[in-house]
């Protein structure tokens, strides 16, 4: 199931959450900013652990994705941007605002899941997070490129749509 095959209702609900954080910076610093100091401090931590109402909605969404992992699915970012996933990709990176951020912005937003174990080491969870990135980094249609000037992974397939993985087994 896409998220554009659920009710409007509950699809607007995590856009619009979203959005509001953005526009209140409480959840991340803008793009520019971000950029900025991920090239000042490349450890520094850029995005912030999301609050409980955005944390219940995108597990909402990702309940939904994982029912029919075997297809495409629509996830909205934390900047309140649509961004599609192919069937069976790491999701977090899909959630990046503006499709850009540091392997650490991924693994914050990675402890979003629910299927990640709660009491994961940041050390433990980074490992598996930087496995996965360079992984999909290296696949036929690559969903993250890394950028090693900038120590950050941009999210490729940001402004795709799920019919464009329809008939690609990635």
């Amino acid at each position: 199931m896409t998220s554009n095959d659920m009710p409007d209702k509950k699809v607007n609900c995590a856009a619009k959450i979203l959005m509001q954080m953005a526009n209140n910076r409480s959840c991340t610093l803008n793009l520019g900013e971000r950029l900025e100091e991920s090239r000042a401090v490349n450890s520094l931590e850029m995005i912030h652990p999301c609050n409980e109402e955005i944390r219940a909605c995108f597990r909402k969404e990702e309940a939904l994705r994982y029912r029919e992992p075997e297809r495409a699915f629509s996830y909205t970012a934390v900047d309140g941007h649509k961004s599609v996933v192919p069937p069976l990709k790491r999701d977090a990176a899909s959630r990046l605002p503006g499709g850009v951020g540091t392997r650490d912005d991924v693994c914050v937003l990675a402890r979003d899941s629910q299927f990640i174990v709660e009491d994961i080491s940041d050390s433990q969870l980074n490992k598996a997070v930087r496995g996965g990135l360079d992984r999909l980094h290296y696949e036929d249609d690559p969903c993250v490129k890394y950028e090693r000037e900038k120590s950050r992974w941009t999210y490729l397939h940001r402004d795709r749509h799920g019919e464009d993985f329809e008939d690609n087994s990635t």
